[in-house]
């Protein structure tokens, strides 16, 4: 298993986590600008690591 495969692994865990949760700001009303930068936190947070993880070099054999 490859550090590149973690990376992308722990990206779409993010990714449905972020989705998920701005999903649930969305429909409920309650401190949703706190809720919404969270969320927003989230998928900004799993970009950087899809980034990370197409930005990593091959391994040298």
């Amino acid at each position: 298993m490859s550090a590149a495969f973690l990376l992308l692994i722990l990206d779409l865990v993010l990714v449905a986590g972020a989705a998920i949760f701005l999903f649930l700001v969305i429909i409920r009303r309650g401190r949703i600008a706190t809720n919404l930068g969270l969320a927003l936190l989230l998928i900004v947070l799993a970009a950087t690591v899809w980034y990370t993880s197409i930005k990593t070099p091959p391994p040298v054999p």
